[in-house]
């Protein structure tokens, strides 16, 4: 596909989307970005519908034009996902764009909102009513990540003025309707801007391979799971307490099931947000040249955006602060990104998923594993930089794959551990 063939690249989406709608229909894909939301399969063909209209109409415009045509399909896009929350988002965004000049109210505003919503989704208030329960899960998986980082930014520039049209496109933009974003695909909010007044044709046709890839992705993911499903197999060795079979049954789990289904979905969402025209980077980078475990996670997660994130908004701040004792800016700036960031930011998923409040154990215990494997891992990096120790860059297949299989085992005995810690929390809770 060129430059100047528009048509065929319109019959390639059309084809792709309704592949998806099929795939849909059919339970190979679920479409759900590590959400429990129910949206029908019948109603993927209007989703689609209208997301396809949007890219017909805002692909040859430019400016003002441009955006309007991308409001005006999102907006639509949106009420066909849910009319009244829609309309509550709209409200709810007016209000903050209001108060963004002052941004302590603004951040007040937020969290009231946040707790005005538990309130009112808790099960033993309002939370008996399936629609009030999904607009506070809605509220948590699809905005929760995209209005931190929308604080982050006006707290770093000050003087930026921001448009009103520009904050409810980034809130409702079409893609995230279709597929609601949760850690993956998250725009910065003046990336997001940058392409909102010209259509790019080389981020379209980009976006378009990751659509054929996430399809590919998706097939291959349900054939795991439908020939073999080693998550399920997992799961009943480690209750069965079979630690040996749960590893080998986890590490296909993990490595070839979650991975790909994850990949999958990730190119799926990015790829829509590239066809618009919208320069939203891959959610992993080159994996296979990791050498490290500090590099394997900064290269091969699966949300790259979300970790941009508590980068910026947690360790960054620490390792600043302490920059003259880098040993221990490193260790507390890795307890800031995992022990306090990541699950502060998984908690209103596991709150408004249950309509109570309780702790999120398993991500917590995630989450201690993981900060003392990065942090061990950091200092060790630190040492041989200050030595001057290097290691010569792996090449070939045997050097990859043996970082590959050092990674992964690291990372297998992380989630069985997980695994184990989370069910004696769990019993010594419940006993």
């Amino acid at each position: 596909m060129t430059q100047a063939d528009p048509a065929a690249r319109g019959v390639v989406l059309v084809a792709l989307l309704a592949a998806l709608c099929g795939l849909r229909g059919a339970g190979v894909t679920t479409l759900l970005a590590w959400t429990d939301l129910v949206i029908e399969a019948a109603r993927y063909p209007l989703l689609f519908g209208v997301y396809v209209a949007t890219w017909l109409a805002a692909r040859g415009a430019t400016g003002e034009s441009r955006r309007q045509r991308l409001l005006a399909g999102s907006l639509a896009t949106a009420a066909l996902f849910d009319p009244l929350f829609l309309v509550g988002s709209v409200a709810w965004l007016a209000g903050l764009h209001a108060l963004l000049p002052r941004l302590r109210m603004a951040f007040g505003y937020v969290i009231a909102t946040y707790v005005g919503a538990a309130i009112a989704c808790h099960r033993d208030v309002f939370g008996t009513d399936p629609a009030v329960a999904q607009w506070g899960y809605v509220l948590a998986v699809g905005y929760t990540f995209r209005v931190a980082w929308l604080l982050h930014e006006v707290r770093l520039r000050r003087e930026q003025v921001i448009r009103f049209d520009e904050l409810l496109l980034y809130f409702v933009f079409a893609p995230f309707f279709v597929i609601v974003p949760y850690m993956i695909a998250i725009p910065r909010f003046d990336g997001f801007c940058a392409g909102l007044d010209r259509h790019d044709p080389a981020v379209e046709r980009s976006g378009l391979r990751l659509l054929v890839w996430g399809t590919a992705l998706s097939v291959a993911a349900w054939l795991v799971r439908a020939d073999y499903g080693p998550s399920e197999l997992a799961l009943a060795s480690l209750a069965a307490g079979a630690y040996g079979l749960a590893f080998v049954h986890g590490f296909a789990a993990y490595f070839v099931e979650h991975l790909l289904a994850a990949l999958a979905i990730a190119a799926i969402l990015v790829g829509l947000v590239r066809v618009l025209g919208i320069d939203l980077g891959p959610s992993f980078d080159q994996p296979l040249r990791a050498q490290r475990l500090t590099e394997w996670w900064r290269r091969w997660n699966t949300h790259t955006h979300f970790r941009d994130l508590l980068v910026e908004l947690f360790y960054y701040p620490v390792v600043m602060r302490l920059r003259r004792r880098p040993l221990r800016a490193t260790v507390l700036g890795c307890v800031a990104v995992f022990v306090v960031g990541s699950t502060l930011f998984h908690w209103p998923k596991h709150y408004f998923m249950r309509g109570y409040a309780s702790f999120p154990i398993g991500s917590l215990a995630e989450n201690l594993v993981m900060c003392a494997l990065v942090a061990g891992s950091l200092v060790l990096e630190q040492r041989r930089a200050k030595a001057r120790v290097t290691s010569p860059p792996a090449t070939g297949i045997r050097a990859v794959a043996r970082t590959f299989i050092r990674t992964a085992i690291t990372l297998l005995l992380v989630y069985l551990a997980v695994g184990v810690i989370g069910r004696g929390v769990q019993r010594s809770i419940l006993a």
